[in-house]
């Protein structure tokens, strides 16, 4: 009895839920063992129920990333000759990462945390998808190439991202727990990458707009 109520409760955590009362907690309150601000019951009251919270979500991630994987891997073996079907195919694999791998662990991060640490993994992921896709819409014009030979790079693509942001909110949840703060030089970085895809969604605007001007010139001149 006693072990299926610490399943319980331990499952309340990872939801960011008081394990007493069952409402939402501030994020970064169980990894540090803060009271509930509602009822001030202990969340995670020792050392090893902080470790029992991060084990168990890294073992649920895990199996999420693992499941999204093999779909990834099978869907995109099924489409493979088609364009652009293999990047929709990615794409929900990404989507499904952030929802069931990303997702859960930013709820147990303190609010500044989760900002910066949600905005790595966006900015970072889309950069990531965007060369994986690129990658996957060339290999469509190589039939030789194989429908396993595509599979295959296309759930190693996903593989590496998800286990980039494992290893990332990882090390921002043990950060948390230690009580350190968030570092000057990570809202730098997320500030200099966001202007950086601005900037470069602009230059491409731009050289979207000068070709299709540049097409519509020689059609009018070919009349």
């Amino acid at each position: 009895m006693d072990a299926a109520r610490e399943s319980h409760e331990l499952a309340l955590l990872l939801a960011g839920r008081c394990r007493r009362c069952a409402e939402r907690v501030p994020g970064g309150t169980a990894l540090r063992g803060a009271p509930c601000p509602r009822c001030a019951a202990p969340t995670a009251r020792t050392e090893e129920d902080r470790l029992a919270v991060a084990t168990l979500l890294a073992a649920r991630t895990r199996v999420h990333l693992d499941a999204a994987i093999i779909v990834v891997l099978g869907a995109t073996f099924a489409t493979s000759f088609f364009p652009v079907a293999a990047s929709l195919v990615l794409a929900a694999g990404f989507l499904w990462v952030g929802a069931k791998v990303v997702r859960p662990a930013l709820r147990l991060l303190s609010p500044r945390r989760r900002v910066v640490s949600a905005w790595t993994i966006r900015l970072a992921g889309g950069a990531w998808f965007a060369a994986s896709a690129l990658v996957m819409e060339v290999l469509t014009l190589v039939p030789a190439f194989g429908s396993i030979g595509k599979a295959a790079i296309s759930a190693a693509q996903l593989a590496i991202a998800g286990v980039f942001a494992r290893g990332y909110l990882a090390s921002q949840a043990r950060r948390e727990a230690n009580g350190l703060p968030v570092r000057t030089g990570e809202w730098v970085a997320v500030a200099g990458a966001g202007l950086a895809l601005v900037l470069f969604l602009a230059l491409a605007f731009l050289a979207v707009a000068w070709v299709l001007a540049k097409i519509a010139g020689l059609a009018a001149a070919l009349r």
